[in-house]
């Protein structure tokens, strides 16, 4: 009989595995399976995409966004998220995505995914916390301030219009994830957990409540059926019909408006490539984060699914949502949703539970995307920290550096922050109400275009394959083609301009400006992953790092 292996020998397997990959164990190593599935289910928060972007799914698609487009989205994303485990099992390191990518195909590659995977996590970590901060003023900050004299709202501006009060609540939030996550992966991991039942006992909550004591629908939508409701904008949803007051509309076939509604569904499922990129700090890193990756995409996807169709059997009457007409911006391509100013989810809950139970209900929503901000705070932070410790962008000699103390990458962790907020405050400005989609279909760009990257990899190279422990055998290459099929479909459907989306000129300037960068100094200059040093001198700094954080706890 095998014996079983004690905490200590996983570790130690571990640091053995990281010493191959030419690193040393800087990170502090101490998440456990549980915690490594919870960074990711946190990002993915089925109380923060399919929620902020409900309104949206129906403003293309009515309910079928839920009933048709999760499940759709759910098979294709499933796949997605198989192929990247098999490599994530090969190679248990800080970073994922990139550092796979060089040692599949070249250094090249890698940096072309490194940079694909970055941006994306700057937009993830953007539009998590928008949406988070638009939850928390919503339901718990401006009513509190309202007792006390303060008018302070969303839309209430300041600076003569550059920052508004969802953008000013973003910043302290953000600055909250930040200390917490400098602090160390114990406390992040820890809450992280807390996010995994308090996301269960809120969707728990919800479905309850509303089957028990809900209301009947009186949207008049019919479940299944692609039914727009955005009719107003000059992205007409109702082929044939002319919205002469705001311009000539762009009539297309109605099942197009479909795949548009999908960017709820795909959104949510973003960021899952957490659970590689904390690697370095999972015991037992090869078996632990292949599962937590593709665990937390299918535990979202069912507890979501039964969240959204509770929602989307008890809709209340939607025409003060979706108004006939609606003041709309004179730019070509406005959805009267985003200059609307409703938040579908919070209607619903109120419609059937009373104002007080569908508040509270809201509130602990809100609670839910801050949970979802800490934890992509830190995943994003990691992906920044192993890039930059193979010195593949600008500053990388300060944004590698590691905190003694807790054994934190901090200085990437503030850069990610500060980054992703300006970022937000730009889409604010060149948006407006559009700042939401703006970040969330640029982050779905971006990220699923590095995870297309890394499995067309996977798919034409079989050294790694050595390497997996996670393996789907005779399917791997087939599986691995169908999800490639759909990276490609995703992102030529969220390049569309749709509801004033920039994500088309931003991806085009972006990439241009990439191909600059890598002819004029990348492609000469950068190494690709570096080897730390000898087993000695990675023992060596280890020591060092050990003693500076003695005295942390573990999870």
């Amino acid at each position: 009989m095998t014996q079983a292996r004690s905490r200590e020998d996983v570790i130690n397997q571990d640091t053995a595995d990281l010493h191959k990959l030419g690193y040393a164990q800087e990170l502090l190593r101490s998440m456990g399976g549980f915690s490594n599935f919870a960074i990711s289910f946190s990002i993915i928060s089925i109380l923060t995409g399919a929620v902020i972007l409900y309104d949206y799914g129906l403003a293309w698609a009515g309910t079928a966004a839920v009933m048709i487009g999760w499940p759709l989205v759910t098979v294709f994303v499933l796949l997605i998220a198989a192929s990247m485990s098999e490599i994530a099992s090969a190679y248990p390191t800080a970073g994922g995505l990139y550092y796979w990518a060089s040692r599949m195909k070249g250094k090249n590659w890698g940096w072309w995914t490194a940079w694909l995977n970055l941006i994306g996590q700057f937009a993830i970590v953007a539009g998590i916390n928008y949406a988070a901060a638009a939850f928390l003023n919503g339901t718990i900050i401006t009513p509190i301030l309202a007792n006390l004299g303060i008018d302070f709202t969303n839309t209430s501006t300041f600076l003569g219009g550059l920052l508004n009060g969802q953008l000013i609540t973003m910043g302290i939030l953000m600055l909250i994830e930040l200390a917490m996550n400098i602090a160390g992966i114990t406390i992040v991991a820890i809450l992280n957990q807390v996010s995994v039942w308090w996301h269960i006992v809120v969707v728990a909550a919800v479905v309850i409540l509303v089957f028990a004591a809900g209301k009947p629908d009186q949207s008049g939508l019919h479940l299944f059926a692609i039914e727009p409701l955005d009719t107003a904008g000059s992205w007409n949803n109702n082929l044939g019909v002319v919205n002469l007051q705001y311009g000539p509309a762009v009539a297309y076939p109605i099942v197009l408006a479909f795949f548009f509604s999908l960017l709820q569904a795909n959104w949510t499922y973003t960021g899952y490539d957490a659970s590689a990129h904390v690697a370095e700090e999972t015991i037992g890193a090869r078996v632990a984060s292949a599962w937590g990756l593709f665990l937390s995409v299918a535990v979202s996807a069912v507890v979501g699914f039964i969240f959204l169709f509770a929602l989307s059997t008890h809709l209340p009457n939607l025409s003060t949502l979706f108004p006939a007409t609606v003041e709309v911006p004179p730019q070509a391509t406005a959805s009267q949703y985003y200059f609307g100013g409703g938040v579908a989810v919070i209607d619903i809950l109120v419609y059937n539970l009373g104002s007080t139970v569908g508040n509270l209900l809201s509130a602990a929503i809100a609670i839910a995307m801050a949970f979802c901000g800490l934890s992509s705070v830190a995943s994003a932070g990691r992906m920044l920290f192993a890039f930059s410790r193979d010195d593949g962008l600008p500053g990388a000699s300060w944004l590698k550096k590691v905190s003694h103390r807790y054994r934190t990458p901090a200085n990437s962790l503030i850069a990610m922050v500060v980054v992703s907020w300006l970022f937000t405050v730009a889409a604010f400005i060149v948006g407006t109400g559009t700042a939401i989609v703006i970040v969330t279909a640029i982050s779905t760009i971006f990220l699923y275009a590095a995870y297309g990257v890394v499995i067309y990899l996977g798919a034409t190279t079989s050294e790694w394959m050595k390497e997996r422990v996670w393996s789907l055998g005779r399917w791997s290459r087939p599986v691995a083609y169908v999800a490639i099929f759909w990276v490609i479909v995703l992102m030529v459907l969220f390049s569309f301009p749709t509801s004033g989306n920039i994500s088309w000129p931003f991806m085009v300037g972006t990439v241009v400006l990439l191909l600059v960068y890598y002819f004029g100094w990348a492609r000469s200059r950068f190494q690709g992953p570096k080897v730390m040093g000898q087993e000695a001198e990675l023992t060596e700094l280890e020591r060092e790092f050990d003693q500076a954080a003695k005295g942390l706890g573990t999870v």
